[in-house]
Formats: structure tokens, C-alpha cells, sequence
């Protein structure tokens, strides 16, 4: 992937403000797309996806804050603490994306297409492999406490979040405006 994808998108352009001082702004000259269910639509669903991020996040906080022996299990522990980066990579386009007015840019519409399929999928892979380590925590009869409810309940909702998610961005395609 390359880290200057999107410069032929844009061009600068430089003028002299009041002070005489070269001031350097840009304006967009790349493709402009649109969503291919159509906008009201779109608003909706990224609404939903919203609703669903904000779950997601309380579902991650709730399941971390009561003592659990999850929390103290490398391999439940860890996979669950890294789901919050998806989470937060596809909160932060969604919230990007939501902001923004059609006709959306080159970037905006190909981190929709291309970055929250993959973020939704990793958040439910890796919440899936959390509950999977609770659930052999409790067929290695560990002993667990109150908490594991908590988080067990948590990486579900969690998991659960990230399938609804991944179902959502096959009708949020973009396609170029004409």
C-alpha cells in the first residue's frame, strides 16, 4: 500500500495572504462517488453502523472493568485488547464518512469499501478467539470469577457487533458519480 495513494487527487495551490506571507491550500480534482444505494439510505445505514461502534465500545469497556480471570489469561486477554484497534479504525472512518457530505472523495469512499470490511472482520475474529479462550478456560476448569460473566458477555456482544457490521458495508458500496 502505498503512503502517497491519493496525491494525483489533489492539487495545491499557493497564494500570498495579506501579510505577504505564501499561504498553501489544496483542492480536490480526483473522482467524485457516490453511494450506490443512494444517500438517504446511506446516512441511515451509517447511523446504524454508528449505533453499533458505540455498542461495541461499551461492550469492550464493561467486559475489562470487573475482575475476571480473563483479564489474567494471555490468550483471552490479548486478542480482546487488540480488537480495539479495528474498533477504532472503523469508529473513526465511519465518523469521517458520516461528516462528510456527497459527493464523497477517492480516499473517503475506498476507506469505506476497503477498510471497514476488514476492520468489522478482525473485530469479530479476534473477540470469537476471546470467547473461544473463555470457553477453554472453563473446560479447563480454571478457577474463574464473577467478572468472566462480564466479559464473557462482552466479547459476545462484541463478536455479535462485528458480524453485524461486517453484513452492513455490502450495501454501503460507492461507485463514481456521473
Amino acid at each position: 500500500m502505498s503512503r502517497n495513494r491519493y496525491v494525483g487527487d489533489y492539487r495545491l495551490i499557493e497564494s500570498i495572504d495579506g501579510h505577504g506571507r505564501i499561504k498553501t491550500d489544496y483542492e480536490y480534482i480526483g473522482a467524485a462517488y457516490c453511494f450506490a444505494e443512494g444517500a438517504v439510505t446511506a446516512r441511515r445505514l451509517l447511523r446504524r453502523a454508528l449505533l453499533l461502534c458505540a455498542l461495541g465500545w461499551l461492550a469492550f469497556v464493561g467486559a475489562l472493568v470487573p475482575l475476571s480471570a480473563a483479564s489474567r489469561t494471555l490468550w483471552v486477554s490479548l486478542p480482546f485488547a487488540f480488537a480495539a484497534v479495528p474498533l477504532a479504525l472503523m469508529t473513526a472512518t465511519l465518523f469521517r464518512t458520516q461528516r462528510t457530505a456527497e459527493p464523497l472523495e477517492h480516499r473517503h469512499a475506498d476507506q469505506l469499501e476497503n477498510r471497514c470490511p476488514a476492520c468489522s472482520f478482525f473485530v469479530a475474529l479476534l473477540s470469537g478467539i476471546a470467547l473461544a479462550g473463555e470457553g477453554v478456560n472453563l473446560l479447563r476448569r480454571t478457577a474463574l470469577l464473577r467478572g468472566d460473566i462480564a466479559f464473557s458477555l462482552g466479547a459476545a456482544v462484541l463478536l455479535s457487533v462485528g458480524l453485524c457490521c461486517h453484513r452492513l458495508w455490502k450495501r454501503l458500496k460507492c461507485r463514481k458519480a456521473e
